[in-house]
């Protein structure tokens, strides 16, 4: 199964592969602060679309987040 990108799973994905890359085991709250970020960032300055799907995909990078770290925070 796919992943599209945008999505709430998309950027859970990229958070995780992020963190697999730079070999961070825990996904503590600064490092996944750092990694949404860093995708915010990206979004915002590097990523060329309409200004409706900037918004959409920001929105789904903003609940990915919350999810992981509600997910980090329960794990604790």
């Amino acid at each position: 199964m796919s992943v599209i990108f945008g999505t709430v799973e998309y950027f859970e994905k990229e958070i995780k592969a992020y963190l697999a890359k730079n070999r961070l085991k825990e996904p503590k709250l600064k490092n996944l602060k750092t990694i949404a970020s860093e995708l915010e960032n990206e979004l915002l300055h590097d990523f060329s679309c309409h200004e409706r799907l900037r918004q959409e995909c920001l929105k789904n990078l903003s609940e990915a987040y919350g999810k992981m770290t509600r997910g980090n925070a329960a794990a604790v």
